[in-house]
C-alpha cells in the first residue's frame, strides 16, 4: 500500500512497524518480548488513533496469541491497567527501542515507506558541474581539486539524503567523506572551511541557515545552497581569487579564520 493510500486509512494495522504488526498477529513470548512488544502495541495505536478501548480490545485479541495466556485478573493488571498509564504518560517507541525485534531494514516495509514519505525533491542544481570544474581548474591550479570534491561530496550528499534545497552538513563529515571517497586525499575541517569560502565568494555556494546540527555528533552545521552560478565569458573577465574566511564563529559554529 503507497504512503498516500495509508495515509488517508491512517488507523488501517498496515502502518504499524513491521515488527509490532508481527507481534500483534502472531502473538509473543513471555518476559522481555512480551514487556517490549506491550508497550510498542500500545504506543503504535495511539499513534495512528486509537482509542483507549480500541487498544484494550487489541490487546485481549493478542493476549490469546501468546506464549503462555494471561489469565482475566492478570490481563487486567498487565494489559489494560498499563494501557491507562502509558496513555497517561504519552509513552512513545521507536526502531531504536525495537532494534531487538527488527525484522531487517531491507525488509521492513514501515521503514523503506517512512524514508519515502520523507525525503525532499531532489533539486536540480543551478549550474553545470563539468563547466564549474573546468573554471575551478583554471583560476585555482591545484587547489581546485579540494574545491570540486567538496561540491560533488554536497550534491551526493543532497541526492543520497533528499535534504532539498538546504543541505545541512558539518565541515568534519564533508572532510570525512572526501577522505573515505579518495583515499589518497589528506584534508582538515579548516582546510574544508576555506575552500568553501573560496566557492561561496565565486557565487557557487550560499551559507543561508548557520549553527544546526549536522550529521556529525552534536556538532553544529551550516546549511547550504548551491547557487546559479555562471562562469566568465572569458578568461580575462577571471578575476584574481581573494578570500572571505572569517565567519562569525558564534552564530555559524564553524571556525573563526583573520
Amino acid at each position: 500500500m503507497s504512503v498516500v493510500k495509508q495515509m488517508k486509512n491512517k488507523k488501517s494495522l498496515n502502518n504499524l512497524r513491521d515488527c509490532v504488526k508481527e507481534a500483534l498477529e502472531k502473538g509473543s513470548q513471555r518476559g522481555y518480548e512480551f514487556k517490549t512488544m506491550r508497550h510498542a502495541i500500545i504506543a503504535e495505536l495511539v499513534r495512528l488513533g486509537y482509542s483507549s478501548a480500541e487498544i484494550k480490545d487489541k490487546l485481549r485479541e493478542w493476549n490469546q496469541k501468546c506464549e503462555k495466556v494471561l489469565p482475566p485478573n492478570e490481563q487486567r493488571r498487565q494489559l489494560l491497567d498499563y494501557v491507562n498509564w502509558a496513555i497517561k504518560h504519552k509513552c512513545k517507541i521507536g526502531c531504536k527501542g525495537l532494534e531487538d525485534f527488527c525484522i531487517g531494514e531491507d525488509k521492513c516495509s514501515f521503514l523503506r515507506e517512512k524514508i519515502l514519505f520523507n525525503r525532499k525533491a531532489v533539486e536540480t542544481l543551478p549550474f553545470d558541474l563539468d563547466e564549474a570544474k573546468r573554471f575551478l581548474e583554471t583560476r585555482y591550479r591545484a587547489d581546485a581539486y579540494l574545491m570540486i570534491s567538496i561540491l560533488s561530496v554536497l550534491r551526493k550528499h543532497q541526492i543520497d539524503k533528499g535534504t532539498g534545497e538546504v543541505i545541512f552538513i558539518g565541515v568534519r563529515t564533508i572532510a570525512s567523506l572526501i577522505i573515505d571517497s579518495h583515499r589518497n586525499t589528506l584534508c582538515g575541517p579548516m582546510d574544508i572551511h576555506r575552500k568553501i569560502q573560496d566557492l561561496v565568494s565565486e557565487g557557487m555556494l550560499g551559507i543561508v541557515s548557520k549553527g544546526q546540527k549536522g550529521t556529525f555528533g552534536n556538532r553544529l552545521a551550516n546549511g547550504y545552497k548551491f547557487l546559479a552560478w555562471r562562469p566568465p565569458q572569458s578568461n580575462s573577465d577571471i578575476p584574481p581569487p581573494s578570500r572571505t574566511d572569517s565567519i562569525d564563529a558564534n552564530n555559524s559554529g564553524e571556525p573563526n579564520i583573520t
